[in-house]
């Protein structure tokens, strides 16, 4: 073969290989619609999938289990091909991301929404309270209208608090509204949001009004009613509510806060997790709770504590977790187990037990989605964003569209696969005693545990 027929042999090869690479990404790019270029900032990438139209799709077989943790091993599962859709996020390793979504879908849940006025303001975190039991769960409204709900650990007599944030959803006479936390502060800044509280342990109230987050702060006062709601209760554990609707009419800077959208999408092998369909989580003889998986809807239903167990794990006694707004058992469509450090503030010896759930910097996590579990890290990189998840191999985690509900732990936690289900431990190190005796006018305000039935 002459030389000029074999260059010519060799660039028509080469034509040939990059108009197949050419075709390809317009077809990738094609499909995610409205979905903007990679952008490469600082450490992060633009990336943006498509809701509108359904991208391509690729058959991976699945290779050899995976197993994070000790006790938990992988069910057994017919090796069949897995079809799954492709994400940058996925197929790109390494890589830090940010997701632009169009202006009528939900960052925080990954779905569109009937209203897409309703994302142009600033989301709003609600202190709602789960005790005393017998007391606050007859009419306990809202946590099914949050897009994403935090639970932990408060320390007062071992009970536990959930921080519910609105976004996509409004929720008329959500509550009953409780007092603020340390906690709070973190929620505020992932998810740029008021917060809205009945008052606070004076630390923690002066903390928070003198940091860059007063303006946003939404604490009982005379100018707050309405949204503020008395249900007449007298007791305060009962009285306060609120309209998320209407608090962004009573404070400044309503606007549309720039939130980076979680990233959903499908795992990447799911056969290979173990298969899990009950999450118990036990705080304590009094606050405990499990969220079981439905295959036929897709989601988790929570199940909560209806009575004190006679000791820690021992005759705990369950029933469904009613949102008395709107009649049904709490749901939700990713259950993570979120393992966070627990120090104490507690500047005198004081007998109460104020703590700090420090989120900074990184820790473990339980992913629990579509009935598989996956171990996994949170990541906060930006102060004012919120947490990301990648796994073992650095690569980012997705979620499951929908609602996302957090069990916050302890690093001394422990955990436990008994068959299909997930056991964890609630524990803190003791509280350190100091020096500096308690002001002899000092009075904590806790929060009953007794049902009050």
């Amino acid at each position: 073969m002459k030389v000029s027929n074999l260059k010519k042999l060799v660039l028509i090869l080469w034509g040939t290989i990059l108009l197949l690479f050419a075709v390809l990404g317009a077809t990738v790019f094609a499909s995610r619609g409205s979905a903007s270029l990679f952008q490469q900032g600082k450490d992060n990438l633009q990336i943006s999938p498509s809701l509108a139209v359904s991208p391509p799709t690729i058959t991976l077989t699945p290779g050899p289990a995976v197993i994070y943790l000790p006790s938990a091993t992988a069910r057994a599962a017919t090796l069949m091909p897995v079809t799954v859709t492709p994400t940058f996020g996925v197929l790109i390793p390494g890589l830090n991301y940010y997701m632009t979504l169009p202006s009528d879908v939900d960052p925080l849940t990954g779905l569109k929404v009937a209203n897409p006025d309703i994302l142009n303001r600033r989301p709003v975190a609600v202190k709602i309270s789960a005790f005393p039991r017998g007391m606050v769960r007859p009419v306990e409204r809202g946590l099914s209208r949050a897009d994403v709900v935090y639970e932990y650990f408060i320390g007062d007599d071992h009970l536990t608090r959930f921080i519910a944030v609105f976004y996509s959803q409004d929720a008329e006479h959500a509550g009953p509204v409780r007092s603020g936390r340390y906690f709070d502060e973190y929620v505020m800044r992932m998810y740029s949001s008021y917060l809205v509280f009945g008052h606070a342990d004076k630390r923690v109230e002066d903390y928070l009004h003198n940091s860059d987050l007063g303006p946003f702060l939404f604490e009982e006062n005379e100018f707050f009613f309405p949204p503020l709601w008395d249900s007449g209760s007298k007791d305060a554990e009962t009285r306060l509510f609120v309209n998320t609707d209407g608090v962004g009419e009573k404070l400044g800077g309503n606007d549309r806060q720039d939130l980076r959208a979680t990233l959903f999408g499908p795992f990447l092998y799911p056969m290979t997790m173990p298969l899990i369909n009950r999450i118990y989580t036990h705080y304590s003889i009094y606050s405990y709770n499990y969220w079981e998986y439905d295959p036929s809807m897709h989601i988790y239903k929570r199940f909560s504590d209806a009575a004190d167990a006679t000791d820690f794990t021992v005759g705990e006694q369950y029933a469904p977790h009613i949102d008395n707004l709107s009649g049904q058992q709490v749901t939700s469509s990713n259950i993570i187990e979120l393992v966070v450090p627990h120090i104490f503030h507690n500047e005198f010896d004081r007998w109460d037990e104020l703590i700090d759930i420090s989120l900074k910097g990184s820790g473990d996590a339980y992913i629990f989605r579509d009935g598989r579990m996956l171990k996994a890290k949170w990541i906060r990189d930006l102060v004012d964003q919120p947490i990301r998840f990648e796994d073992e191999n650095g690569q980012p985690v997705p979620l499951e569209q929908g609602v996302t509900f957090y069990e916050v732990i302890d690093p001394e936690s422990s955990s436990q696969q008994i068959a299909d289900t997930m056991n964890f431990y609630f524990s803190i190190p003791p509280r350190t005693v100091t020096l500096t005796p308690t002001p002899f006018d000092f009075a904590p305000t806790l929060t009953p545990r007794k049902s009050k039935k």
